[in-house]
């Protein structure tokens, strides 16, 4: 009989002994370690009124997994967790020698779990352990005098510790993740050596090699102008490890936050390097006044000549306003439950960074994918909350789903009102079967630079006679002036051997696809021609969005315009792909320079 398997949603807590097989670490030392690691533990759970009794416990060796019972608030393991265990850890260092004293890492995040006879499994457990090592949670423990580390990942971060204020979360820093195949972020917090201290004016960091007066000279400049584009700016000038600056009103409020990050391996501080960028945005007086500013504090630092390289790798340009920044969202089939899928995103937050850190997993129903869609649509926007330029939103899914009504999707459900996105955001689909097909992408890429470069691209209709014969559809499309295709119907399920327009498509590269789930050919046919004007094929998702915006707007809508509504484009960039399940490394190519509008 098979295993039994269920998966149920849990907060997930995972601990480990910092520097446990230290050669100074006799073997009584590692045991003494072990008994004062699970005392610890019981004491602070007890404390925070978790009964570790009733959790699911694995143990590591020099650490332990525990699984905690959903019903238990997750605030109480951000809460008031890491103070009691701060505390137990304390008492047992003061009356052990140096070689059994004990430095923890506690990683913290929640998600669905599974289980059999033989243990737990699960992306979230996977995260869970990644985060744990990352090397710079590791790194700044070892420098630090305090007994714990606590790393969060990011949606434990946000959807627990951000929202309460007793969590402390002012005290955690993001951190870049990368470990074995995960590249992702973090939050760190040093309970017992905090980060942020109470008042802005003694926060370590730049604040404190900058001279008072030179600060006094810099606040009114950055204070008094508006700066476009000032979360990029944040993300250019602190790296992967810096989150956007949600909260900064002014390039001011920017500069203080980017100030608490340590400086980079050549020595820059992220701070200066935001002035940097923001001379540049601004540009002008105050723009030079900003660079001879910066020009000051490099030689007072002896870090004139790191400046100087860091603005030949810059440039001189400065951010367009019209800069479009991309929401990916790649939904999976679970591979055990046919009704179940997992969601996992990629946020660009710089229109020039391409791939952006991909975002823990989560799994749901198919009829909860709206309300996650929704969840990672507002977290996206309150990070772009300060980006001046477009947003395109885009679905890789698989090939079931290809026809999922995500264009009738709405966002802020819970606000009563929710919003159709297709007012928001130009959609596309994007097709999960050919990012996960390296062997596809040379022709891929060459259909692309059809599409987007050459006037006499053509659209190709198919037709029903098409199919008729094995491979005569593949061999219709591997015509090179074909760049568009426009399927007689909306693809099966499971694709049919020799016959499979979809399949035949992929193959030959062609980038642009367009399907109606009840539309007749004629119709389409109308459609499409209107959607493609002029010739101009790289506007075909502009103008797809434009009608499907104007169908609110028409109190007598026509037909054809809702028929566009459900007008499925599956416009896939292969300048935009991503590593799905870290499986290996996806060529990239131009990085994030391409666009949905050519």
């Amino acid at each position: 009989m098979p295993p039994q398997w269920s998966m149920r949603h849990q907060t997930i807590v995972v601990v480990d002994v910092a520097s446990y097989t230290h050669p100074e670490r006799t073997a009584v030392h590692q045991r003494v370690v072990r008994e004062g690691m699970y005392q610890a533990l019981h004491d602070a759970f007890a404390e925070a009124r978790v009964d570790l009794a009733a959790c699911h416990r694995e143990d590591r060796g020099d650490g332990v997994m525990i699984l905690v019972p959903a019903d238990v608030p997750a605030i109480r393991l951000a809460d008031e967790l890491p103070d009691r265990l701060v505390a137990a850890l304390r008492r047992h260092n003061a009356v052990h020698s140096a070689g059994a004293a004990i430095q923890l890492r506690m990683a913290l995040h929640a998600g669905p779990v599974g289980r059999d006879k033989n243990g737990v499994v699960g992306h979230a457990v996977d995260l869970t352990f990644r985060i744990l090592d990352a090397p710079e949670a590791k790194n700044a423990l070892k420098s630090s005098t305090g007994v714990l580390g606590v790393i969060a990942s990011e949606s434990f971060y946000h959807d627990v510790i951000h929202n309460d204020p007793a969590s402390a979360p002012n005290s955690y820093r993001r951190i870049p993740v990368s470990v074995k195949e995960t590249s992702t972020v973090a939050w760190l917090r040093l309970p017992d050596h905090g980060w942020v201290a109470a008042n802005p004016e003694d926060t370590p960091g730049v604040l404190d090699v900058l001279p008072r007066q030179e600060m006094e000279r810099l606040r009114p400049w950055l204070v008094d102008i508006a700066v476009s584009q000032l979360p990029t700016l944040v993300h250019r000038a602190g790296g992967p490890g810096v989150s956007p600056a949600w909260n900064a009103a002014n390039a001011w409020e920017a500069f203080s936050y980017l100030a608490e990050f340590n400086a980079a391996p050549d020595g820059l501080p992220p701070a200066l390097m935001f002035v940097e960028l923001a001379a540049r945005q601004i540009g002008g007086e105050i723009g030079t006044k900003l660079m001879q500013w910066n020009d000051d504090q490099a030689r007072r630092l002896r870090l004139t000549s790191v400046l100087r390289e860091r603005r030949e790798l810059v440039g001189s340009s400065p951010v367009s306003e019209d800069s479009r920044l991309h929401l990916m969202i790649v939904v999976q089939a679970d591979a055990i439950d046919p009704n179940r899928y997992l969601v996992c995103f990629w946020r660009q937050d710089d229109p020039a960074t391409w791939p952006p850190a991909r975002s823990e997993s989560r799994m749901v129903k198919l009829d909860e994918l709206e309300r996650a869609v929704d969840e990672l649509v507002v977290s996206a926007e309150q990070a772009w909350s300060g980006h001046a330029g477009t947003v395109g939103l885009e679905f890789v899914l698989p090939r079931e789903l290809l026809s999922l009504p995500v264009y009738r999707w709405h966002k802020e459900h819970d606000s009563g009102d929710p919003y159709p996105l297709c007012l928001a955001y130009p959609i596309v689909v994007r097709s999960l079967e050919r990012m996960r097909s390296p062997h596809w992408y040379r022709l891929w890429h060459q259909r692309w630079l059809t599409l987007m470069n050459d006037p006499s691209a053509q659209i190709h209709f198919a037709v029903p006679e098409e199919t008729a014969q094995r491979h005569r559809i593949a061999a219709i499309l591997a015509d090179p002036q074909w760049a568009v295709m426009v399927l007689t119907e909306a693809p099966p399920p499971e694709p049919r051997p020799g016959a499979d327009e979809l399949t035949a498509a992929l193959r030959s590269g062609l980038a642009a696809l367009m399907w109606h789930p009840e539309g007749s050919p004629e119709q389409l046919r109308k459609i499409v021609s209107q959607l493609a004007e002029n010739g101009d094929l790289s506007e075909i998702p502009g103008r797809a969005h434009a009608s499907r915006q104007a169908l609110f707007k028409d109190l007598e809508n026509t037909t054809e315009m809702k028929l566009m509504r459900d007008l499925v484009i599956l416009w896939d960039d292969p300048n935009r792909v991503v590593a799905l399940d870290q499986a290996s490394p996806v060529p990239q190519r131009g990085g994030g320079t391409s666009d949905d509008r050519g």
